[in-house]
């Protein structure tokens, strides 16, 4: 057992660094998310990054290794690689908060952060690839498998790595958990290597590393950090309008859902009270609400419409517990859950609705599937004759954010022509929430006026830049 323990030892480290790199990388999208958001950008910024970091650490891994070949070598870069790994676990929060105060622009900021705190522990385990590809060549005959088997365990240890933190570990733990666990298993490798050198040095180096990587993280009071297998939440208390709330926040911009804490059960945000007064005076027999966040508005209009049916469809099962926790959810008998993509829904249901109100469009970015005439053609044909569609929708009336309002706009119109509006001001604003009422009959709403056309053609699945679009509106906004 020992003698095919050595035998694969290589192999071994090989496989757990790859998993090791995934799990980093996955949760270094993570930690970015609360500061920089949750874009193609950031995701971009990572990945290109690391990609960058691990490449250097080939090429300085190959030369160490040609001109030292040092068992003992490998056990540093395993060693520094848990370093650097700690090194991102202390300092990542307040690094970001430096970085989005000095840095405007979101993908200047996703590349610094990402370069600053993914790129040494990358560049480290990317060192001892070739390290490990030089110890396991014994003969010159046998070059190529020994390369290939390595490749093969590192490739085999990657995927695993992907599945298991995305679709368990970030089930249970969050991403400051799970870079803890990537410093634990860098430290275990370190000790397949030489053992006895060293031992004492090593031991409590991996001891002093260890504690801190398994140190809870601290929070901040009155803030809960949740992560689910899709995301990362804070759960805050505060006040708005001098009013006691407690909110759900989804990324760097503000709060996305909330409740007050006194008792009042009027929603708290502009947008959800006019989409609720909108969907209240239609007195539908059948609601579908695309995007559940806190289910704060399906809990609202069950109470108001309780004879009505009202389908949620939200991505993330993991928000029906957080919104029962926190936010007074309590599972209205004539509410049923999807726990699905609502796009997908949309595409595949057979069930017809009086009113669908939409509410996927986030801050920072925007699903380029909500953006698409396909979209606009599934949502009319789950609407009932007579029915309307209700959005919630960022956007303005100028410059670089029309065009996003406009290219939302489009998806709807091309199958949804008469189309009325509000917003809070009552004004056209340069970037504000608008909510905005389609339909293929023209329909009377007080306190809506008609939404000029864009005259915007709209885009399809194959080609829709919903990032570039909501980049160039948030740049516009913050100049």
């Amino acid at each position: 057992m020992v003698e095919r323990f050595k035998q694969y030892r290589l192999q071994i480290i090989s496989f757990v660094t790859g998993f090791a790199l995934l799990t980093y990388e996955l949760a270094a999208a993570r930690v970015l998310a609360p500061s920089i958001g949750s874009s193609t950008y950031v995701w971009t910024s990572v990945i290109g990054v690391i990609i960058a970091a691990l490449s250097l650490g080939f090429f300085v891994g190959g030369r160490i290794a040609d001109s030292r070949n040092r068992p003992t070598d490998l056990v540093a870069l395993l060693l520094l690689a848990s370093v650097m790994a700690v090194a991102t676990l202390v300092g990542y929060e307040g690094l970001l908060d430096s970085i989005v105060a000095s840095i405007t622009d979101s993908r200047m900021q996703a590349i610094v952060a990402a370069l600053v705190l993914f790129a040494p522990t990358s560049f480290f385990i990317g060192t001892t690839s070739p390290y490990l590809a030089k110890l396991n060549v014994q003969s010159l005959k046998s070059t190529g498998q020994a390369i290939a088997s390595l490749d093969m365990f590192n490739a085999i240890g990657g995927i695993t790595g992907t599945f298991v933190t995305g679709f368990i570990l970030f089930g249970y733990i969050g991403a400051h958990q799970a870079i803890g666990l990537v410093v634990i298993l860098l430290l275990a490798l370190s000790w397949l290597i030489a053992p006895r050198i060293y031992m004492s040095k090593r031991i409590i180096l991996s001891a002093i590393l260890s504690v801190i990587a398994l140190t809870p993280v601290t929070t901040i009071q009155g803030i809960v950090k949740i992560d689910t297998p899709s995301a990362h939440y804070e759960v805050i208390n505060g006040f708005i309008d001098q009013q006691p709330v407690v909110g759900l926040v989804t990324g760097p911009t503000g709060t996305q859902s909330a409740v007050y804490q006194n008792g009042i059960s009027d929603p708290v945000f502009w947008y959800t009270r006019e989409a609720s007064r909108l969907a209240i005076g239609r007195q539908p027999d059948s609601i579908l609400v695309l995007g559940g966040g806190a289910f704060t508005l399906p809990q609202y209009l069950s109470e108001q419409l309780p004879d009505s049916t009202i389908d949620v469809v939200e991505i993330d099962p993991e928000l029906e517990t957080i919104s029962r926790e926190y936010f007074g959810y309590t599972n209205p008998t004539n509410v049923t859950e999807f726990f699905t993509d609502a796009r997908a829904y949309v595409n595949q249901t057979k069930q017809r609705y009086d009113v669908i109100i939409v509410d996927v469009y986030g801050d920072t970015s925007i699903p380029f599937t909500f953006m698409t005439k396909e979209y606009g053609a599934a949502l009319a044909r789950a609407l009932n004759q007579g029915g309307i569609v209700i959005a919630n929708i960022i956007g303005g009336m100028q410059g670089e954010c029309r065009q996003v309002l406009g290219a939302v706009d489009a998806a709807y119109r091309s199958s949804l022509p008469n189309v009325v509006y509000s917003n809070e001001s009552g004004e056209p604003e340069e970037r504000a929430n608008h909510i905005v009422v389609y339909s293929i009959q023209p329909v009377t709403l007080k306190g809506m006026r008609t939404l000029p056309p864009f005259n915007q053609k709209p885009y399809t699945d194959n080609f829709a830049p919903s990032e570039r679009l909501y980049y160039d509106c948030q740049k516009q906004a913050r100049s």
